[in-house]
């Protein structure tokens, strides 16, 4: 049975409960974050923790702890699970308990949860995905919250139409990210990404870091005609790291098949995760 950090304790996962005058149950409120591990050790720790420090920073919620604090709570609870291998991440903060079910008291709660990796079909790197548009813009992009409704609905959507991710438009008819991805293109040696209305990945920052060593990279807005005629197209995510994508609504994308520049960039990225390994603790 996992472990997990719970308001200040180590509980077994079937007595993992908070109160449910909590503002995360009452209002959703609340912010989280999620990594993963190999071998056992956090991948790109400090970066999800900063991020989830600054997703609390933009809706507003004060932060009792420390950075090191946190950091500490979650390798203990790694260590309480002994994890030796891949395992998700999910840290969550929220609202904490309110009287009047509406206005933050100063009392958030931290969680921390241990999960299995679920392993992605392997067709998705070797053939590619489909993918759909949907109509949105999320009201905070820099902050990762844990509301996830609109999310849930694109997402099913796209399930609908046998696709496995959708793709934000906002008004202007620029594509965004998907619900739980970032959105790359090439178009010849150029790799972009969308600038504003996005949550900052953290692979998309590893993926940005890396590529600019062999391509031109830029983030800029990437209009939806753009995208449709871009010779490659990728997703990114955290469980998912970097995934072709073939099709987008009706459009085949490029000649229908995961394109030469996103395989090397999956190869990149899988050395970059083996040198993490192999790196000191």
């Amino acid at each position: 049975m996992k472990i997990y950090y719970v308001d200040g304790k180590f509980v077994s996962s079937d007595q993992a409960v908070i109160p449910v005058d909590d503002l995360a149950v009452l209002r959703g409120y609340g912010v989280c974050d999620i990594m993963r591990t190999y071998n056992g050790k956090p991948y790109f720790l400090k970066d999800h923790i900063r991020r989830l420090e600054n997703s609390a920073k933009e809706i507003g919620l004060s932060l009792p702890w420390q950075t090191r604090e946190i950091t500490d709570i979650v390798l203990e609870t790694l260590n309480r699970n002994q994890v030796t291998d891949e395992a998700n991440i999910r840290i969550v903060i929220t609202g904490g308990s309110s009287p009047d079910f509406f206005y933050p008291q100063g009392n958030p709660r931290m969680i921390v949860l241990i999960t299995d990796l679920k392993k992605l079909p392997d067709t998705w790197y070797e053939a590619g995905v489909k993918v759909i548009t949907y109509p949105l813009e999320r009201s905070l992009p820099d902050a990762k919250v844990i509301s996830y409704i609109p999310a849930a609905i694109a997402l099913k959507k796209a399930k609908e139409t046998g696709a496995i991710e959708a793709i934000y438009i906002n008004r202007k008819m620029e594509a965004l990210e998907g619900t739980t991805s970032n959105l790359f293109a090439f178009f010849e040696n150029t790799l972009v990404t969308p600038k504003d209305g996005v949550l900052k990945g953290i692979t998309r920052q590893a993926i940005l870091a890396i590529a600019e060593k062999s391509y031109k990279t830029e983030e800029k807005p990437v209009s939806l005609a753009c995208l449709l005629n871009a010779n490659e197209v990728f997703i990114s995510g955290t469980n998912k790291c970097i995934v072709p994508v073939i099709q987008i609504d009706d459009t085949k994308i490029g000649n229908g098949r995961p394109g030469p520049e996103t395989k090397k960039l999956i190869a990149a990225l899988e050395k970059h995760a083996l040198e993490f390994i192999s790196s000191p603790s």
